[in-house]
């Protein structure tokens, strides 16, 4: 896993969880290119400093500083976990030829391009009428498959590596790189195209018995195929790992690259082309065709990442056919083809369907497609319609020379231990699914399929939930009684707890200063989704006195609610982090507010003197037990808006009626039995107000205004918000767009003074 300091910072949990079950992370200061790797002490804890896990997290970039003189050592819960070490990154060059020196006459080039048997041979894509265009799969070269959402690019990469590993003559080792698709979704693909079975029947368990016996019947060269399976969620350095580890290597898949950043996902936002320069070098050195599918045609992005060459498949219509285009660096577009596409069994089709109401001509014998130039040509990959898989000899039971058969219980890696299990995958499945039988019920009335989403949204949501945490040690369903402060006094009462509920305007003194400039209000993305990463109790709750009474000192492995005297707030031009509370004296708040102002009364913020925690309930907490339904969600969010068709518009508003709806009634709500946790509620509204207050803070940092800031998503500001920068950063501080990660700007307006300390908003045209 290789991570920047400040990625580290936001994911450190799973950071250590990924270290203690054996994985290497590599922390990369990109302010001064130092680098360091953690590795889990196998051994001998070696003699260094000693870093504690929370001390770590604070001054990364000071422990990646000490990691360049000497090895230091890491501990988590008190006992030596890993020992960081200097980490100097791989340069990504291709190799050299083996002779530099003297001339090379093109006669001697000529005779060995014209040789009867070449060093080496390609691959066949799995789709002979693109081989016959680009003469497949060369060894030692990197193709990227870019395609736009919902268009089936990931058929490309799954036809090649059928090509491969299924091949009845000479079967080719391949190893398929998992990243953010479960293993069980990849290998249905894979079995449901080669036993020619309907993927959605076999995906949902409801296959016939003869579809069954169609499975049985392929079992023996599906277990014979050299194919093996990556762990989860991959680096390209661990791609390159497991890759020496297979003899006789010919093909790597990559599924897949994810343009936006996903947490927990390496292969993923920015970090996207130094990864395909490490799968490039990767290629070059094994003499391996590697195949990486993109989820999106952005052409910058495409260009961004300089493979040598490019498939961009795209789906007119969304209909029945693709069309490939295919693109060289350095040459721009060579050639494209039109394929059909058997979208029930997963299989790119050589030929186009024909039109509907056309009559095929006399039957007569087709014309052989053109045989590759640097591989034989499949003739059993596709046929012109789905059916049953033509009968195929066995491949030899004995390897041939030089290949190995590896499985994927013999490649190390296969059983990494990863949180959600694969998870994430089958709930954005199982999300999508049912939005596409509710439009179809619907008529494909998408007002229609939205007001019946909404209506199941409660227990859709929690049976999500429910699956997330499959195997899981907690059981959420298990309801603590929990203390009268967070009981409600009555029907139109609301119990002792404190939000810290921004609704906040600066004060005349610093909207003077304002003058003529303009004032956006900006719109914060999927606020409460966001906020489901949160520290919540997972036990029964425990009073205890806090340490301002005689009590242990504030613990971050826990959470709960505190009875706080909130400290002074001295600065006109920020909001009190405490929210618009005018009562004095003390008050319970929630972890998420605790943790914001002793942030703020630390010394690096020094904003604020430090809270007098007086009493409090808690219990062990994590940031973990909503995050795979969390990531689900964001996943199936980004892909809607992205496609933008009316599929993806359904599943934009069923996503945001689940979270809004699984926030507001995890309380006491009559319109959800399945949980009842006004902690965690709280907890997560406060977490949505702490993280509007940050971006405040942040925009106060780069020179901004901050005029108003309401709710849990509107955040008013004066000043040039588009090209403001985080301090210390190059990053933007407020992207435009409509991930959770950006903003919408909802107004723009100036204020004009109209008496002293009253002004009016003016619209700005």
């Amino acid at each position: 896993m290789d991570v920047t300091l400040s990625q580290a910072r936001e994911c450190w949990s799973e950071v250590v969880e990924r270290l203690q079950h054996g994985e290497e992370i590599v922390l990369e200061n990109t302010r001064n290119r130092q680098a360091a790797v953690m590795r889990r002490l196998e051994a001998d804890t070696p003699a260094g400093p000693v870093w504690s896990s929370s001390k770590a997290r604070q001054e990364l970039g000071t422990l990646v500083a000490a990691a360049q003189e000497g090895a230091q050592v890491l501990t988590v819960g008190g006992l030596p976990a890993a020992a960081v070490t200097r980490h100097t990154p791989p340069r990504h060059e291709r190799p050299r030829p083996r002779n530099t020196a003297g001339l090379t006459g093109l006669g001697d080039v000529l005779d060995g391009l014209l040789a009867d048997e070449p060093e080496t041979t390609g691959l066949s894509t799995g789709v002979a009428a693109l081989d016959g265009v680009c003469g497949g799969l060369a060894r030692g070269s990197l193709t990227l498959v870019a395609a736009p959402p919902n268009a089936g690019g990931s058929l490309l990469p799954l036809q090649a590596a059928r090509a491969a590993a299924f091949d009845p003559e000479q079967p080719v080792p391949v190893l398929y790189a998992l990243s953010g698709v479960p293993l069980q979704v990849a290998a249905r693909r894979l079995i449901a195209a080669e036993a020619s079975v309907p993927y959605a029947q076999f995906a949902a368990g409801t296959l016939t018995p003869g579809q069954r016996d169609a499975v049985r019947a392929a079992d023996g060269r599906l277990r014979a195929a050299p194919l093996s399976f990556t762990g989860p969620e991959p680096t390209a350095q661990a791609i390159a790992e497991e890759a020496a580890r297979i003899d006789g290597l010919g093909l790597i898949v990559v599924d897949r690259l994810q343009h936006t950043r996903a947490e927990g996902t390496p292969l993923s936002g920015r970090s996207l082309p130094a990864a395909v320069r490490t799968l490039a070098h990767l290629a070059a050195e094994r003499q391996a065709a590697v195949v990486v599918l993109l989820d999106t045609d952005d052409a910058q992005l495409t260009a961004r990442l300089e493979a040598d060459r490019a498939f961009h498949l795209t789906r007119p219509g969304d209909g029945a056919a693709a069309r490939i285009t295919v693109t060289a660096r350095d040459l721009g577009t060579l050639a494209s083809v039109e394929v059909g596409l058997d979208m029930t069994h997963l299989r790119l089709l050589d030929q186009p369907p024909l039109p509907a109401g056309s009559v095929p001509g006399p039957a007569s014998a087709p014309e052989p497609p053109p045989r590759p130039t640097t591989a034989p040509a499949r003739t059993d990959t596709a046929a012109p319609a789905p059916g049953p898989a033509p009968a195929r000899r066995q491949p030899p039971s004995v390897p041939r020379r030089g290949t190995a058969r590896p499985s994927a219980r013999t490649v190390p890696g296969g059983s990494a231990v990863h949180k959600d299990g694969g998870r994430v995958g089958e709930l954005v499945e199982r999300i999508e699914g049912k939005v596409r039988t509710v439009l179809a019920e619907s008529g494909g009335e998408v007002a229609a399929a939205v007001e019946r989403l909404k209506k199941t949204a409660i227990p859709d949501v929690m049976d999500l939930l429910d699956q997330s945490r499959a195997g899981g040690r907690y059981d959420f369903r298990n309801y603590p009684d929990l203390p009268d402060i967070l009981r409600k006094r009555g029907r139109q009462e609301a119990d002792d707890i404190w939000e810290a509920r921004p609704r906040w305007t600066a004060p005349p003194q610093i909207l003077d200063r304002i003058g003529d400039k303009a004032v956006t209000a900006l719109d914060i993305n999927g606020a409460y989704l966001s906020a489901l990463k949160a520290h919540l109790p997972i036990g029964q709750l425990e009073h205890h006195l806090g340490p301002d009474a005689g009590g242990p000192p504030h613990d971050t492995k826990r959470s709960g609610v505190h009875l706080v005297t909130p400290p002074a707030w001295e600065h006109p031009d920020l909001p009190n982090p405490i929210g618009d509370r005018e009562e004095p004296g003390p008050l319970w708040i929630t972890e998420s507010t605790l943790r914001l102002l002793l942030r703020l009364s630390g010394p690096k913020a020094g904003l604020c003197e430090r809270p007098l925690i007086h009493e409090s309930w808690t219990s062990g907490s994590t940031e973990q037990l909503l995050e795979t339904l969390r990531r689900a969600l964001v996943q199936v969010r980004s892909s809607a808006l992205a496609a933008r068709t009316a599929e993806d518009e359904v599943a934009y508003e069923y996503v945001k009626a689940m979270y809004s709806k699984l926030v507001s009634t995890m309380g006491e709500s009559n319109y959800n039995r399945d949980l009842y946790r006004q902690d965690w509620m709280h907890i997560i509204r406060s977490q949505a107000f702490a993280n509007l207050w940050r971006k405040a803070w942040a925009a106060r940092q780069a020179g901004l205004t901050v005029v108003r800031m309401m709710g849990t998503d509107e955040l008013h500001l004066a000043g040039d918000w588009r090209t403001a920068r985080a301090v210390g950063k190059d990053t933007l501080l407020f992207p435009e767009g409509r991930e959770v990660t950006e903003v919408k700007p909802k107004q723009t307006y100036r204020l004009e003074k109209v008496a002293e300390g009253s002004y009016r908003e003016r619209e700005v045209n």
